[in-house]
Parts: structure tokens; C-alpha cells; sequence
């Protein structure tokens, strides 16, 4: 035991503090206690003597604390200790430690600056991403061994350091920290490098040839997110042959690239919202061998788009000019997003292949039109599908239930109409629904509540639905977003709202499933996104993205919805919008509505109501807007800032409401019998007499002590009194000498 060399307890479920006893087996050369749950700090493992220690792994831990001085383990080579909970700063004995090969901290709450690294001269690998650290980064210069160099999410600033004599280093990633500047000098003598990641930065410099020449092994460039201006001439060739090239947000426009018309082995580009405002060229078929990622969105490319790469797999051309029918989907792709285009046509070229391993779909946004064709079934893998914002019609086919892995369907602002097939309910995955704005109509089915129980959003806005609002609809305990406005739906408002726990608890499951769509190198499994949504909020209509998953919401407006507000939606306590508007509801409004504490947006207007409005409203601090006109309240309305500091035009068309802000006067505030009423604009209430009283006794108090004041301080100081006298008495002979000698004048000009 004693000569124990190696001790492997690797993917275990062990925990608790590392032992100390560990310290006894000084014949330890390697030491593997990663992927467990121990606790405690690295001082504890290294309490004892371990001069022979020359590996040691214990990443994925609970481990805490600082960094020991590791100069005690003079034979240590590999040292990972990355995924734990480490804190504190880096040691500057690192500039001693000439013996380690590979140091992993990754991971963890490290912070400060780096200390000097120019004495690793055996330092091959260096992993320090994802922590806090900060400042501007040290030269690597001499560090000939270095061959990996990972620094990415972290604080750090300036320019991009010399790494002269780094000539071994392959991969150099700095992506998402502050940097500032990246000069030519910093790269022209890394030869060897095959990975170059910049993204997600403050860049702002103008990169040329001199950048780039020297890379003549790089394989893997992005720059994305930075402020970079690409100026390459047209002619340029580059020295390497890039598999990856990601350049989003750089200006490389207004004209297409044609510097990368060389790069046959590209296999993934983004060179999206990259100004450029061309066509593209004939040389771009080049790379339809082994293409497998294309991002040209958010430019203002012109023009058709007929290539069909065989092996791409995800593509993404929206928001650009590209005109024509669409392009067909490529056999292999399981992305696909050709929004916020002029695209036009029909959808037959789209179903050229049959069981396409398509996961996401977007067409939204573009000048198709025409049925949809009734052969889904060949997209059952589909996640994501966004027809929005086009010129379709007819019927809803039924085939879309054969979509059974949909999350997202959305059919917005088209012509369809109808009545919602029933083979819907068999997508039993799907959270979010966007029918609005098409003419559908018939009844909202009771199956929507009853097989759909990951529903998260419900958008029928602004359709023909009728018939009464189902109350299988209070079994969606998932719903957060409720717009059935502008319908012709009847009846009473559904009692049983209690039942939707999503709006009564806080937090949401759907909105850990929203993600950007702009997102190309997101597995299949995050296109649960949606499309950006127009709710009807605080009088206007917004445009919601991301942060459409925390807006909790129910419109029932502009429809023929009769009865009382039911009790159960003022327990909706994590609710912020509720509109109610343009229906003939009446009753009275619950006084348990001052328990919507989170309400932000209330809308009454415009139906039956009656009745005072509740006093617990003035407690609605976060309530931003606010209309009940076109009612029947009456009775004061409620004191306190919050209610009274909204518009008139809030509570206008109830003839029987009084108080501020309204300049009708309710009982019992008009002036006091016997006192002088206030004229004019500057009328005032009748308590206000007893101010005017006050003002004018602090006058009165203000001007006697002001006046005897200064009599008394003569009457007493007689100096003061000698000086004052004799002031006025020269005042006096002043006057008299000036106007004599102005009546001279006058004289002698007649």
C-alpha cells in the first residue's frame, strides 16, 4: 500500500471532503478523483508530501476555495481541475512552475488578472474559460510549447497580445470577453494555428491582409459579433483553406466576398448581417460539395436562390430580397428558415422529397400563397413551423396531425378558414399556437383543453370563432399566453381559472424553451422558439420576441362575452395583462381584483360594468395603463396616486364617477357654507380657505418682525442710527443738486 503509484476512484458517486490520510501516500504519481461530488479544497488533497506527483485530475467536483501554490508538486505535468467551485486569484508562483504541460482551470469563479506566463517554457496546453477574470492580457511571447490557448468567457480587455514565438500554437480562443483591438502584429507569425475564435467582443479595427496572410494552417475563423470592417482585396487569395468561417455581424459588403471563392473545403458559413446589398455569384456553387451550414440572413441579398446543396443540413436565408419560388429542401437539412423575403409561389416545390429529417421550418414573412398540400406526413420529425404572414387560404389540412413531434405551429395573418381540424389534438407536444389574424371559424374545441396539456400560448386573435368559450380550456394549468380577441365568442367567462397554476405561481416552463431563431449552431432540440408576437398592450399593439415568455396575458377583447367577472381570475396572482374591453360584460368588478399585484395592464372598457370601483385597486403599484370609460361606475374614485395620476379619458363615459382626476366633485367635497368661492381657473376646494387663513398670518408675522426688526436696530445703535440719518440726508441733497440742474438745461434750450 505504501507504494501505491496510481489511485483511479473516476466516475464514482463519492462525496464529502477530500481525506487528508490521501497525504501519507507519497508514492503517488497519478491521481484521478474527477466526476464525483467531494467537497472541501485542494488544500486538503495536497496537505501532504506528493514530490512525486505527476498527474492529478479532479475536475467535475464541488471543490472550493483558492489555488493552492502548486510549486510544492515539483514533478506535476497535468493538472485538471475544471467544473468545480474555485475562487480567488491566480497564484504568481505560476511564473515557477516550469515543469507543468497542461493546466485546466476552466469553469470555475477565478478572478483578477493573469500573471506572467513566460516561464512555462514546457506549457503545452492552457485552459482558463469561463471564469471572472479581468484586465488586459500578458504577452505569450516565448512560449514555443504552447499549443492550445483557451481564455474564452471571461472580463478581459485591450488589445490582443504579441504572441511572437508562440510558433507551435494550433487553437487560440478569446471569444466572448472585452477586447478592443486585434493588430496585425499579433498574428503574423502564427503559422500553425488552425483555430482562431474573436467572437463576441468589442473588436473595432479594420482587418486587411496583413491579419490573415500569415495563417496559412487555419481551418476554423470567426470573428462574429465584433465591429470589424473587412478590407481584402477582390483579388486576394487567401493563404488558408477554412472548413468553418464565421464572420457575422463584420462588414464585408456593400459587394459579396469574392476572397472566398477559393475556399472549396468549406463545410459551415455565416456570414450573416454583413451589409452586403448583391447577388450571388456564380462561383458560390463551388461549395455545394460540402456545404453542410449556410447563414446569409439579415442582408439585403437580391435576387433568385436556385442551388440545392446535397448535404446541407441547416440554411438560413431570412431577411434578405430573394424573389421567386422557394428553393427546394435539400435532402439532409433539418433547418430551414427563408423568412422576411419576397419569395412567392406555391408550396409544392417544397414536398420534392419525401421523410425529410426536417426539424424547423420558417417561411413566414414572404408572398406565397395558395393551399397548403395535404401530405405532412412526410415532416412527422418537425418541431418548428411558421407559415405566418403570407397569402394562404383554404382549409387547415388534416394531415398536419400527423406532425406529432410539433412544438410550435404558427399560421398568422394568412387567409384560411374553416373550422381547426380535430387531427390536432394528436400533437400532443405542441406549446405554442399562433391562428390569428385568418378567418376560421365554428366553435373553439373542448379538445384543445383535453389532449393538449403542454399548451403554453393560445392565439386565435382576431378570427370568426363563436359559440361559448370552453371550460376544458382551465385544464391547460401550463397556459401563460390567452388571446382569443376579436371573435364573436358568447356566453360567460369560464369560472374555473383557478386551475391555470402558470399564472398563479411564479416562474415558467415555457420560458425555459424560448431561444432565438437567429441561432444556427442550435441543436434540433432548441427550436422551440416562436415567432415574434403582437399582443394588444397598454392601448397600443407590441411586437413581443424572447420576452414574450414572461408576459402572462389573457385578452378576451371585442367579443360578445356576457356576465360578471368571474372571482377565479383574481387569483391568477402572477397575471400582468387582462383585457376585458368591447364586450357587454356588467356586475361589478370584484373587490379582490387589488390581489393582481403583478398587474401591469388592465382593460375594462367599453362593456356594462356598475358599481364603485374597488378601493384594493389603488394598491395595483406596477400598473402602468389603465381603461374602465364606457361603463356605468360610479361613486368616488378611489384616493391614492396610483389611480388618480392616470388621463381623464380612463374613466370618461361613466356619468356617475366623481373625484380626481375628473373635475366632477363628489358629496361632501364642495366648499363649507359662508366661505368665498374661488373664481375662475384657479377655483379651489373648500379646505383650501383654511390655507389662504394661514398665508396670509405668516405674511402678517413675516412683515412685523421684518420692520421692527429694523426700527429696533436704530432705535438701540445709535452709530448705526448717525449713519442712516446722514445717508438720507445726502440722499436728499443729491436729488436736489440733479434736478436743479436738469431744470437749467431745459431753460436754456427754450
Amino acid at each position: 500500500m505504501i507504494a501505491l503509484t496510481h489511485l483511479d476512484l473516476y466516475l464514482n458517486q463519492l462525496n464529502g471532503i477530500l481525506p487528508k490520510s490521501i497525504g501519507n501516500l507519497s508514492s503517488l504519481q497519478v491521481v484521478d478523483f474527477s466526476y464525483n461530488n467531494f467537497t472541501g479544497s485542494l488544500d486538503d488533497l495536497l496537505s501532504g508530501s506528493f514530490s512525486l506527483l505527476r498527474e492529478l485530475r479532479v475536475h467535475e467536483n464541488q471543490l472550493a476555495g483558492s489555488l493552492p501554490d502548486i510549486t510544492i508538486l515539483p514533478s506535476l505535468r497535468y493538472l485538471e481541475v475544471r467544473s468545480n467551485q474555485l475562487n480567488g486569484y491566480l497564484p504568481t508562483v505560476f511564473e515557477h512552475q516550469s515543469t507543468l504541460q497542461f493546466l485546466d482551470l476552466s469553469n470555475n469563479h477565478l478572478r483578477g488578472s493573469l500573471p506572467d506566463f513566460t516561464g512555462f517554457s514546457s506549457l503545452i496546453s492552457l485552459f482558463l474559460d469561463t471564469n471572472e477574470l479581468h484586465g488586459s492580457l500578458p504577452n505569450f511571447t516565448g512560449l514555443s510549447s504552447l499549443v492550445v490557448l483557451l481564455l474564452s468567457n471571461n472580463k478581459f480587455s485591450g488589445s490582443l497580445p504579441d504572441f511572437s514565438g508562440c510558433s507551435s500554437l494550433q487553437e487560440l480562443l478569446l471569444d466572448e470577453n472585452r477586447l478592443t483591438e486585434w493588430g496585425a502584429q499579433s498574428t503574423r507569425t502564427l503559422s500553425s494555428l488552425t483555430e482562431l475564435d474573436l467572437s463576441k467582443n468589442f473588436i473595432r479595427s479594420t482587418i486587411s491582409e496583413a491579419h490573415l496572410s500569415s495563417l496559412s494552417s487555419l481551418m476554423y475563423l470567426s470573428t462574429s459579433l465584433n465591429s470589424l470592417t473587412f478590407e481584402l482585396g477582390s483579388e486576394w487569395l487567401p493563404p488558408f483553406q477554412v472548413w468553418r468561417l464565421s464572420l457575422a455581424s463584420c462588414k464585408l459588403g456593400p459587394k459579396f466576398p469574392n476572397w472566398i471563392r477559393n475556399q472549396g473545403k468549406i463545410g459551415e458559413l455565416d456570414i450573416s448581417n454583413s451589409q452586403i446589398s448583391d447577388t450571388i455569384p456564380i462561383w458560390f456553387r463551388n461549395f455545394s460539395s460540402n456545404l453542410m451550414l449556410l447563414n446569409l440572413s439579415s442582408n439585403k441579398i437580391r435576387g433568385q436562390f436556385s442551388w440545392n446543396y446535397a448535404h446541407i443540413q441547416e440554411i438560413d436565408l431570412s431577411s434578405n430580397n430573394f424573389i421567386g419560388s422557394l428553393p427546394p429542401i435539400p435532402a439532409k437539412c433539418s433547418k430551414m428558415n427563408l423568412s422576411q423575403n419576397k419569395f412567392s409561389g406555391t408550396l409544392i416545390s417544397l414536398f420534392s422529397v419525401e421523410h425529410l429529417p426536417l426539424t424547423f421550418l420558417d417561411i413566414s414573412h414572404n408572398q406565397l400563397f395558395g393551399a397548403l398540400p395535404d401530405n405532412w406526413t412526410y415532416f412527422r420529425g418537425l418541431v418548428f413551423l411558421n407559415l405566418g404572414h403570407n397569402n394562404f387560404s383554404g382549409r387547415i389540412p388534416r394531415s398536419v396531425g400527423h406532425l406529432v413531434s410539433l412544438q410550435t405551429l404558427i399560421l398568422r395573418n394568412n387567409k384560411f378558414y374553416g373550422e381547426l381540424p380535430a387531427s390536432l389534438r394528436n400533437c400532443r407536444s405542441i406549446g405554442f399556437i399562433d391562428f390569428g389574424l385568418n378567418n376560421l371559424s365554428g366553435v373553439i374545441p373542448t379538445w384543445i383543453g383535453e389532449d393538449l396539456p403542454q399548451l403554453y400560448a393560445l392565439i386565435l386573435k382576431s378570427n370568426r370563432f363563436g359559440g361559448s368559450m370552453p371550460s376544458e380550456m382551465c385544464h391547460l394549468s401550463n397556459l401563460h399566453f390567452l388571446d382569443l380577441s376579436i371573435n364573436r365568442i358568447s356566453g360567460s367567462i369560464p369560472s374555473c381559472f383557478e386551475n391555470i397554476t402558470s399564472m398563479i405561481e411564479k416562474g415558467t416552463e415555457a420560458a425555459e424553451h424560448i431561444y432565438s431563431s437567429n441561432d444556427l449552431s442550435a441543436p434540433p432540440s432548441r427550436y422551440s422558439y416562436f415567432d415574434d408576437v403582437l399582443a394588444r398592450w397598454k392601448g397600443q399593439e407590441f411586437e413581443y420576441g424572447r420576452n414574450f415568455a414572461y408576459l402572462k396575458m389573457i385578452d378576451l377583447s371585442t367579443n360578445e362575452l356576457t356576465g360578471e367577472i368571474p372571482l377565479s381570475i383574481t387569483r391568477l396572482l402572477e397575471l400582468k395583462g387582462l383585457n376585458l374591453s368591447r364586450n357587454r360584460l356588467q356586475g361589478k368588478v370584484p373587490a379582490e381584483i387589488g390581489q393582481l399585484k403583478a398587474l401591469e395592464c388592465l382593460d375594462l372598457s367599453t362593456n356594462e360594468f356598475s358599481g364603485e370601483i374597488p378601493q384594493s385597486m389603488s394598491g395595483l403599484n406596477f400598473l402602468a395603463y389603465l381603461d374602465v370609460s364606457n361603463n356605468n361606475f360610479s361613486g368616488r374614485i378611489p384616493s391614492g396616486t396610483q389611480l388618480q395620476g392616470f388621463n381623464i379619458s380612463t374613466y370618461e363615459g361613466n356619468t356617475g364617477l366623481c373625484g380626481k382626476p375628473l373635475t366632477k366633485t363628489c358629496p361632501g367635497d364642495e366648499p363649507n357654507d359662508g366661505t368665498r368661492p374661488s373664481s375662475g381657473k384657479y377655483e379651489v376646494d373648500g379646505d383650501d380657505s383654511e390655507y389662504e387663513r394661514w398665508l396670509y398670518i405668516s405674511a402678517a408675522l413675516g412683515f412685523s418682525t421684518s420692520f421692527w426688526g429694523f426700527i429696533g436696530t436704530l432705535v438701540l445703535n445709535h452709530r448705526w442710527r448717525h449713519a442712516y440719518f446722514l445717508f438720507l440726508y445726502n440722499l436728499k441733497d443729491r436729488f436736489y443738486v440733479a434736478m436743479a440742474v436738469r431744470i437749467a438745461r431745459l431753460q436754456r434750450k427754450v
